[in-house]
């Protein structure tokens, strides 16, 4: 994906934005030879809301999946902190194309 700016979120997904309102979805890779990191696409996004609920609900399932998440209260604040996540890297990504 060349070196088009990126914000991490959760330390295993990326997001990217590839002109004035599409964004990339990636998940964050490691090769297991070369140690590489590479960022294979999820999926594109042209609304920033679309794109926040998929990232929660990625996020939600890992986290039950790996039993972080034990209660619906956890799942509702987890929720609420990558939403905030992501919230801060669309805009960090919409102020950096801008320049």
């Amino acid at each position: 994906m060349g070196e088009c700016p990126r914000v991490i979120i959760n330390g295993v997904y990326a997001i990217m934005k590839t002109n004035s309102t599409d964004y990339i979805l990636a998940d964050i890779k490691t090769d297991k030879k070369t140690r590489q990191v590479y960022y294979p696409s999820v999926a594109v996004y042209s609304s920033e809301l679309k794109l926040t609920a998929d990232i929660i609900n990625l996020c939600a399932k890992r986290a039950v999946f790996l039993k972080t998440i034990n209660s619906i209260r956890e799942l509702m604040s987890e929720g609420h902190r990558i939403a905030e996540l992501c919230q801060q890297a669309i805009n960090q990504l919409n102020k950096e194309s801008e320049q």
